[in-house]
């Protein structure tokens, strides 16, 4: 009886390679809208941010250790509130140029 080797994927590789593809894809979505839709708006853009910032962060907590991944779950906190005050800045700007 021959012997048959099993091989099998490294653990978090799958999730790997899944979560470097949704990101790719992200990032192919933000070059259409720049070159097909510029007016798409700020806040379609800010939103595609927040999806590339989670999925950093599912990459980071793959590929890093344990202190790298809080120093990045933390910079993208810090990443998430900017998103939160732009939007704010320019409901706060198109408020005032409506009235």
């Amino acid at each position: 009886m021959a012997a048959e080797i099993i091989e099998f994927p490294e653990r978090g590789r799958d999730r790997l390679v899944s979560s470097i593809a949704r990101l790719e894809t992200i990032v192919r979505e933000v070059e259409r809208i720049v070159a097909d839709e510029p007016e798409a708006g700020v806040d379609r853009l800010l939103a595609i941010m927040e999806r590339m910032g989670d999925r950093l962060v599912d990459l980071a907590t793959l590929v890093l250790d344990e202190e790298s991944k809080l120093q990045a779950r933390k910079a993208f906190i810090s990443l998430s509130d900017k998103i939160a005050e732009t939007r704010e800045a320019f409901e706060q700007v198109g408020d005032r140029t409506h009235t």
